[in-house]
């Protein structure tokens, strides 16, 4: 099925090339990107920083696609939001004015909620969940994965060619002088926490006993730093270059969730793509996997003694009650997501049992 509002001309290529040479435009976003001497240009956007999986995972695989294709595909990327913010850039993948993206699923479901399943907490093998991550998510290869996705480019013009590891979250608190550190989701119901303004992240802190309130990325700091909120859940890598943990003095290892990071992309551009070319793509993101692993295994101890350096208390799994995180938490999700479960129980191997 041809998405709405996707162009498949023939004469589209002779257009945009002939548009740019008439305008001089250096860069032309959206469906085939910029065309420059009979190769393909595509943008791809990332809000985060150099230095991290996230920021640099577009750049990555551009490497290995200008490579792949003796430099008829080419992939220029951009970090720190320079091409819009979140929200905007998954709206502009839809539309086709960006051509490539890097976010969490979770972001996705703003535009076709079914995405969120890849977020669900509690989802991935707790012993291996970066590889538990890449089998569950593998559009080609998975069953489930092959399904959600076709039914997202169906419904918004948004193709996923996989995914890499974002990070595991974790919950960081200001507990008071005297207190120990909560252990259970009755004890953490005790604090006020932000919420990622998501449905799924949300429901996944409600699940773990925290009273929730939403708050944009952007005003964390401020929010933890009047008072207003007690904690917030993310990754150490975030908690760290955010500058969370200035305002923290304890981190919970709740593991709860393992965020698959999507490499999406407009379904005209995919489409404009050889078979050759596409498949090259979908190639290129599973060769970063590992790297990416490696990547984030690799800055955990130092990010862990970075947070202890700082006088951070670091409440690890085996020291919390772990068993009714995960039961609680699932039930929370079994009952907010009536309509998502059965997608989620066909994920995991288990059937996901709360």
């Amino acid at each position: 099925m041809v998405p709405q509002g996707t162009d498949r001309s023939p004469d589209r290529r002779t257009f945009i090339e002939t548009a740019a040479a008439v305008t001089g435009i250096g860069a032309l976003s959206g469906c085939l990107g910029s065309l420059t001497g009979g190769g393909t240009t595509l943008q791809v956007n990332s809000p985060a920083a150099e230095g991290s999986v996230h920021g640099d995972v577009g750049e990555w695989i551009g490497d290995i696609v200008e490579e792949e294709t003796g430099g008829e595909v080419t992939v220029e990327a951009f970090r720190n939001s320079e091409l819009g913010g979140q929200i905007e850039s998954i709206e502009n993948v839809s539309s086709g004015s960006l051509d490539m993206y890097v976010i969490p699923y979770a972001l996705t479901g703003t535009q076709y909620e079914p995405a969120q399943v890849f977020d669900a907490p509690y989802l991935y093998d707790p012993n291996n969940p970066y590889e538990d991550i890449y089998e569950k998510t593998d559009p080609q290869e998975n069953d489930v994965a092959k399904q959600v996705i076709e039914d997202l480019v169906e419904e918004t013009n948004i193709r996923s060619l996989g995914a890499v590891v974002q990070g595991t979250r974790r919950c960081t608190l200001n507990v008071e002088d005297g207190d120990d550190p909560p252990v259970n989701p009755s004890q953490l119901s005790n604090y006020k926490m932000r919420a990622v303004p998501i449905a799924m992240y949300e429901q996944a802190l409600k699940g773990l006993g925290a009273e929730t309130t939403n708050i944009d990325a952007s005003e964390i700091s401020q929010a933890l730093a009047t008072g207003s909120v007690q904690g917030q859940e993310n990754p150490y890598n975030i908690i760290r270059s955010f500058g969370i943990w200035e305002n923290q003095n304890t981190i919970l290892e709740t593991d709860h969730m393992h965020v698959p990071l999507a490499i999406i992309m407009n379904e005209g551009v995919f489409q404009d793509l050889t078979d050759e070319q596409q498949q090259i793509f979908y190639d290129a993101v599973r060769e970063v996997q590992p790297k990416a692993t490696e990547t984030l295994n690799a800055n955990l101890e130092d990010h862990r003694q970075f947070m202890r350096d700082k006088g951070l208390e670091i409440v690890p799994p085996e020291d919390l009650e772990m068993d009714k995180f995960r039961s609680q938490t699932r039930q929370r999700i079994r009952d907010q997501f009536p309509d998502l479960i059965g997608t989620i129980e066909g994920l995991h191997d288990e059937g996901y049992p709360a």
